[in-house]
């Protein structure tokens, strides 16, 4: 299958081979380029390279899991630890990183809703172009809203030479910007994609995360709905827990609603990067034996009994072999042709416990520093416990209706364990720490749950109300004077 993406700030294209030779991206105007039907989707797949670049998935797990309860920093970074522990300043490069990333795709996908309306083309091609750059917008705004609270609104180009002192706006609207993009996005993108185009927005990954949108706004009814529209389309289903489970070889497979898709094996920035942060050092996991374990599980100690998430997997679920590594675990997958792995007894980090997730391996068999491992946006279980989720805080915290509990107990039969007969928001959100540890989910359900001080005092963090929010870059309030910092920063 030829995948979409490549990792670099370059367009690829199936049907183009010509654009080597156009002018750079930062270089376009509509004066040479946006011409054609061609020119329209060549600045649609651009969208997709930020997406897929190291310095937003990337990094991403640096702001939304380091500071929760799932993870802690593998050691003493400059700019993790920060993070970590709640002291975070307005200069720390993961928060200016994550904030200049999200406004750079808004920026491009600002250039599709500008100038691909002017161009002759098919109308309906266009207007599912314009429904690509809808939801990677609504995308970018939803972690920005969510990190920052009110952020800047920025839905047009400036003109030459023209700065865009924009001023924050309230959350409110934010949320209205991100909702009506996505429900444009909904009525506009196919369902599916052929092969050639797997990893570009469809339907159901916008009726996705529009239902998360309306989970986190607590409009119950409405996310319920989206996601029982994407059940009953039969689209999707639950892929076995076994040793390919969210690995490459099983990359877009039937549970994937998107991905971001990766190719190829190479240097660092060229691939699905997790797997250098992830993997634990000097294991002989990867080509160079030294992934950097910058990001390790939380695990036991005095002060926070059975609340660690080594805790919170219980031996028979089956998803805990896949998502850390424990004394003992042999994982014949990972460097086959060596032999396979076999965690060490006595660990390898102060916690003794590693991420497996997005470990994938090295040596010979596969990559280093970039795997061609997807990242995974949002899974069909994501659906199934956000049903479960809105459909419990509907009801004043459960939920016994059977379509709702079949689609909680699907999630957990399908890691081994037992049905539940009623269900609970506090069961909802413990099933979805389990499912996706690790996948940048951990810090938006926490902030969902209402109870996040509360989860990371039992951790020994000092977290404060004004950590909530991240600051705003050093840089762009030194940019743009009508922005103004995040109380307590």
């Amino acid at each position: 299958m030829r995948k979409l993406i490549i990792l670099s700030l370059v367009f690829l294209s199936v049907s183009c081979s010509d654009f080597l030779d156009k002018e750079p991206l930062d270089q376009i105007t509509q004066g040479n380029f946006y011409k054609t039907a061609s020119d329209a989707n060549l600045a649609t797949i651009s969208m997709y390279s930020v997406t897929g670049s190291i310095n937003w998935f990337g990094l991403s797990w640096m702001i939304t899991e380091i500071p929760t309860d799932n993870t802690t920093v593998g050691g003493n970074d400059p700019d993790f630890s920060p993070i970590d522990n709640f002291t975070i300043s307005a200069d720390n490069s993961p928060n200016t990183q994550y904030w200049q990333q999200h406004y750079k795709l808004i920026t491009l996908a600002n250039q599709v809703l500008t100038y691909v309306p002017g161009i002759e083309m098919d109308e309906e091609i266009k207007s599912g172009y314009l429904a690509e750059a809808y939801f990677m917008r609504a995308f970018s705004y939803f972690d920005l809203v969510r990190i920052y609270g009110d952020v800047p609104i920025v839905t047009t180009l400036p003109e030459l030479g023209q700065d865009l002192l924009i001023p924050r706006s309230p959350v409110s609207e934010v949320y209205q910007l991100i909702i009506d993009d996505l429900l444009f996005a909904t009525e506009n993108l196919p369902d599916t994609r052929p092969s050639s185009d797997m990893g570009r927005a469809t339907s159901y990954a916008a009726k996705a995360i529009l239902s998360k949108v309306y989970l986190t706004t607590g409009e119950y009814d409405k996310s319920i709905t989206l996601c029982t529209d994407i059940i009953n389309s039969n689209q999707y289903k639950l892929v076995p827990v076994a040793d390919n489970w969210l690995r490459d070889v099983s990359d877009n497979n039937a549970e994937a609603i998107w991905q971001v898709q990766y190719v190829g094996c190479g240097p660092l920035g060229t691939g699905n990067a997790l797997q250098a942060f992830f993997a634990p050092w000097g294991q002989g996991i990867t080509q160079n034996s030294d992934g950097w374990g910058s990001q390790i599980p939380t695990a036991p100690t005095i002060d926070n009994p059975g609340t660690t998430i080594k805790d919170a997997f219980k031996s028979e679920d089956l998803r805990k072999y896949h998502s850390i590594m424990t004394a003992g675990d042999e994982y014949p997958m990972i460097n086959p042709s060596e032999g396979g792995y076999k965690y060490p007894s006595q660990g390898a980090s102060r916690a003794q416990v590693n991420i497996k997730k997005y470990v994938i391996g090295g040596g010979n068999d596969v990559c280093f520093m970039s795997t061609p491992q997807n990242y995974h946006v949002i899974r069909y279980a994501d659906v199934l416990l956000m049903l479960a989720e809105a459909s419990c805080k509907r009801n004043g915290g459960l939920s016994v209706t059977p379509e709702v509990v079949s689609a909680f107990n699907q999630v957990r039969e399908r890691a081994g364990l037992s049905k539940e007969e009623v269900i609970t928001t506090e069961m909802v959100y413990k099933e979805r720490r389990l499912e996706f540890a690790f996948e940048n989910h951990r810090w938006f359900d926490l902030l969902r749950e209402g109870n996040i001080q509360k989860t990371m005092q039992l951790h020994g963090k000092q977290m404060q109300d004004h950590n909530i929010l991240f600051p705003i870059p050093t840089q762009e309030l030194a940019i743009n004077p009508n922005l103004t910092q995040n109380e307590g920063y």
